[in-house]
């Protein structure tokens, strides 16, 4: 039990130009949130119609995606001297904190085309579910990438995505590197691609879509890709999959209407670290014994709603293991 609550400050038309000034505050039993958020949609004389962001936020979130026991996973597979897992080991016992300060500008490329281009400099650092300081996880490995207690990066942005009003395609292409502009910062770059593509048959729709991304240089092991879960593979715990230095993931969704607004859903996922896992610092998919590659499938309903589609779903994991997911909003 504990109190999860948020509160929310917003000026829409600040000096009279249509900016916004807004303050966000939420708190949850493990996550917390506070932002502060300037936005100024159209940049005064500019052709282009290019919109600044300017933001500072302090976050607190679960690092159970990557440092929680693999709940899934074939008792055989864990490591022979792997420790009792208790309740907060489950859940991963490691919170990730970030302080990020950054601006970013968003601007139409061409038809159906926008870019972003952004610079952040962020501070982050593991800590205990009670705020305490953590230098390594439960098997001793470390949770920052220089072995104290944060790590610091200034990370620029640059991204492209289409979107098509006529079929419903999208793509989306996010190029990120780490400046070490100090010795001590983080230097790595960073590539997501992401893909979809909806086929009409009929009175069904076949929707497919796809997901990849790479790192090079330095890789903490709260930056890699988690695998598994609800926006992922379906079937698994968050990060249940594994989580690695590079992935893959794609996804087949057949949908039809059953009666406005909901649709019945059937899906196939898959998701691979591409043998990436042992390159994380500490391994932690590998030591907690997940597979590293893995399918679900099942079924549910989707309901369209005004804050966006409601998710129910049931899927089965190629270790017959079932599980429930619910989620508000696209994947």
């Amino acid at each position: 039990p504990g109190f999860v609550g948020n509160f929310t400050y917003s000026q829409r038309n600040l000096f009279g130009l249509n900016q916004k000034l807004s303050a966000l505050v939420e708190l949850g039993q493990s996550d917390s949130l506070f932002r502060l958020q300037w936005v100024d949609p159209w940049i005064r004389g500019d052709p282009n119609r290019t919109s600044r962001t300017v933001s500072i936020m302090n976050t607190r979130t679960s690092a159970a995606a990557i440092h929680g026991k693999a709940l899934d996973a074939d008792p055989g597979s864990l490591a022979d001297d792997e420790p009792a897992a208790t309740g907060e080991e489950r859940a991963g016992n490691v919170t990730l904190g970030r302080l990020v300060a950054g601006a970013e500008w968003r601007r139409p490329l061409a038809a159906n085309w926008s870019g972003i281009a952004g610079l952040t400099w962020q501070r982050s650092c593991c800590m205990d579910s009670h705020g305490q300081p953590l230098l390594t996880d439960v098997y001793g490995a470390p949770l920052t990438f220089s072995g104290k207690h944060s790590d610091c990066m200034m990370l620029g942005v640059l991204s492209g995505s289409y979107s098509s009003p006529a079929d419903g395609s999208q793509l989306g292409i996010s190029l990120e590197q780490a400046l070490p502009l100090h010795s001590s910062w983080l230097n790595f770059n960073r590539l997501r691609v992401r893909a979809e593509q909806p086929v009409p048959l009929g009175p069904f729709t076949l929707n497919l879509r796809g997901k990849a991304g790479s790192v090079y240089g330095d890789l903490p092991p709260y930056e890699a890709f988690p695998l598994g879960g609800t926006n992922s593979v379906r079937g698994y715990a968050e990060g249940g999959v594994g989580s690695g230095r590079h992935f893959i993931e794609g996804t087949a969704e057949l949908r039809c209407l059953l009666a406005k607004p909901v649709h019945g859903t059937l899906f196939v996922d898959y998701g691979s670290d591409l043998d990436s896992g042992e390159s994380v610092i500490g391994d932690p998919a590998g030591t907690r014994g997940k597979p590293g590659s893995g399918y679900g499938y099942g079924g549910g309903i989707r309901i369209d709603s005004p804050l966006g589609p409601v998710r129910l779903e049931y899927a089965w994991n190629d270790q017959r293991r079932g599980r429930f997911h619910v989620a508000l909003g696209y994947d």
